[in-house]
């Protein structure tokens, strides 16, 4: 399914593209970890060359729901650069992390040049209203821990570039504040969740990552829409 939907050899080629070719015509910049990048106008595109960035929408009272986490040769701001309108996400820098900003004048001369990087953009776009689509589909149709279960096999598969055949360690750690950001729920709900994952012994810890023990059995957990 994860394979199919988010085709791994593409993204590479995309990402690579994104920080070898195109990020060196733009101007680099150094961002702290917790800044939060909220651009005032549509006309740049931002590459992600080192460092992690997560991606959503803040309220008035501080809630946050994350959409997307953003690693090396990913980008942010295309949706709003060719619909020429700014929108309200706004960019968390979860550590450390190097930019390239790419202007506008800059990427349209890139365009006219190789009119095939369009692709490119095209792909981060899908690839975001995927994994978007696949976050209202699993609220909708599954319970709390069908949701959790749900995108640790989803992180699991993008992370390997396959779907999930055996044991698998998810690389990196992710807190039960990150996990209720992105899945729309409360941390207490995450909380309980996990421990009913690691007391039917269908995932567990080791040295703060989260292991996929059982994977069809995880699975059976999914409400499957696909």
């Amino acid at each position: 399914m994860y394979q199919e939907l988010f085709d791994p050899d593409y993204q590479n080629r995309m990402t690579a593209y994104f920080a070898d070719v195109l990020a060196p015509k733009g101007t680099i910049k150094q961002f702290k970890k917790n800044t939060l990048i909220d651009p005032f106008d549509a006309d740049h595109i931002y590459i992600v060359l080192s460092g992690e960035c997560r991606q959503g929408l803040i309220s008035e009272n501080g809630n946050e729901r994350t959409f997307f986490r953003l690693n090396r040769g990913t980008i942010f701001g295309e949706m709003d650069y060719f619909e020429g309108a700014r929108t309200c996400e706004i960019t968390h820098v979860m550590e450390k992390t190097e930019l390239s900003i790419i202007p506008r004048a800059v990427l349209e001369e890139s365009l006219r040049e190789s009119p095939e990087v369009y692709r490119y953009f095209i792909h981060s776009i899908i690839r975001k209203y995927r994994l978007l689509m696949m976050q209202l589909a699993d609220a909708r149709f599954n319970d709390s821990i069908g949701i959790m279960a749900s995108i640790l096999l989803r992180i699991g598969a993008m992370q390997e570039g396959h779907d999930l055949v055996e044991r698998t360690v998810i690389k990196r750690p992710y807190t039960h504040e990150e996990l209720a950001n992105n899945l729309g729920l409360s941390r207490p709900t995450v909380t309980s969740s996990l421990n009913y994952l690691k007391d039917k012994g269908l995932i567990s810890l080791c040295d703060k990552n989260i292991v996929l023990e059982k994977v069809d059995e995880i699975k059976a957990l999914i409400n499957s829409y696909w």
